[in-house]
């Protein structure tokens, strides 16, 4: 597969995002308004140019191989982007080249977007971790668990939950919200299923809330629908829906100009075709969400751009503040970062914990990555990736549009190419 290296920002200007990671090309600064962080040299930073260069023949040799039909890479150390670059097409069938502005649906790179909405209305006062759910919604009081009995007639019974579902079990996942499998998966069906295909986040709520918890709140982690719950509670305490609440405390300061819910119909040209493969047969288109549709799922609707992401990414860095204007406290950023969850039940997640939205590195060695203790981040069902690593100052995003997700070759092959470049 045909790797694409930009042309001069002249010869693409103005639809496309400057290329400035390419061997020869040095322009003082990104061109892109929405990325706004100068340009580095690696070596000017502590990176090796030539390790980093093997981003480039990684990315290559996937796209040869039909694992992706290309990628966008963007590395920034100490405030500086030293690698910004597109290779390989968006569309196989078309042919047309990936550009550095290309939009991705990034599915779970939202989740940790949504927490920072959620830490922000904290910060105010507006919310307290510990506030039982039915505060704000109050179809979730007094829920009910289905715990597995063999002599049930459906094999299992409803009992009452020990207490209620708070705002920190949202924010760790350990809620008990079904899911749609296991007990009671047929009653979660029936629920969402009767849902018309536009119903918003208050309906879909509703509906979820009828359906069991699988288990006690607070009992045990399941990745499953409770960023989608607090997205409706950010609606609910700000007063406003949660793409408006997001683009004004949010999208509109960083400067995220292509990140939202909705992609307008004059930037459809830009999103990234979806593809998928499994047991290696070849690439092939695969059910999109429509970029039109109105669903506004904080667990993982949200489109976004390589250079937008890295902003919100700074941001987080940075301890809340980016450009003079502060976002977050630092202690949020700490609180977002600290040890909620001691290990994370998810294969590809070993060496690991929880903490708000993301998944954070333990130094124990377990999870077989280069990275430093404390390196933060997480990835989408598209296998977009990014990871934040503080004791470096390091800022490492990958853009593709690839099914099944957590590709561990695509996403920790990527991190690892990162890490060994740095000097």
């Amino acid at each position: 597969m045909k790797t694409f290296r930009p042309l001069p920002h002249f010869a693409r200007w103005p639809r496309r995002i400057l290329m400035l990671a390419i061997a020869g090309l040095c322009v003082p600064q990104l061109a892109s308004a929405a990325t706004a962080l100068p340009r580095g040299e690696p070596a000017a930073v502590g990176l090796s140019a030539e390790r980093l260069q093997r981003l480039g023949t990684w990315a290559e040799r996937l796209q040869a191989e039909g694992k992706v039909s290309g990628a966008v890479t963007l590395v920034a150390r100490r405030g500086q982007v030293v690698r910004f670059e597109a290779q390989g097409v968006s569309d196989l069938e078309s042919r047309r080249p990936m550009g550095g502005d290309d939009i991705f649906a990034i599915a779970s790179m939202t989740k940790p977007i949504a927490t920072v909405g959620v830490l922000m209305l904290l910060e105010e006062q507006k919310l307290l971790l510990s506030d039982p759910l039915e505060k704000y919604l109050p179809e979730f009081r007094a829920p009910k668990v289905a715990v597995a009995r063999a002599d049930a007639s459906d094999g299992y019974v409803l009992v009452p939950a020990e207490r209620s579902i708070t705002i920190h079990d949202l924010l760790t996942h350990s809620s008990g919200l079904a899911t749609g499998v296991g007990l009671a998966a047929g009653l979660h069906r029936e629920a969402i299923g009767a849902l018309p295909e536009m119903a918003g986040l208050a309906e879909r709520m509703k509906a979820l809330a009828t359906v069991p918890l699988v288990f006690q709140p607070g009992s045990a982690f399941l990745y499953g629908p409770s960023t989608d719950v607090l997205g409706r509670v950010i609606e609910v305490v700000s007063g406003q829906s949660l793409d408006v609440f997001l683009q004004e405390r949010l999208f509109a300061p960083l400067v995220m100009n292509d990140t939202g819910f909705v992609v307008p119909e004059e930037k459809r040209s830009r999103v990234a075709v979806l593809y998928s493969s499994v047991d290696g047969a070849p690439l092939s288109r695969a059910q999109q969400r429509v970029t039109g549709r109105w669903l506004h799922s904080a667990g993982g609707g949200l489109f976004s751009t390589a250079p937008d992401y890295l902003r919100f990414c700074q941001m987080l860095l940075n301890q809340g503040e980016l450009d003079g204007r502060r976002y977050l406290s630092r202690k949020s950023i700490e609180l977002m970062t600290d040890r909620h969850v001691d290990s994370i039940p998810i294969s590809f997640l070993g060496g690991q914990h929880f903490g708000l939205g993301v998944a954070v590195q333990k130094d124990d060695g377990k999870s077989g990555l280069l990275s430093s203790p404390g390196t933060y981040g997480w990835s989408g069902a598209y296998n977009t990736y990014f990871r934040i690593d503080p004791k470096e100052q390091l800022i490492l995003i990958l853009m593709v549009q690839r099914t099944p997700g957590n590709i561990l070759e695509i996403q920790y092959g990527f991190q690892n190419l990162v890490m060994q470049a740095l000097e």
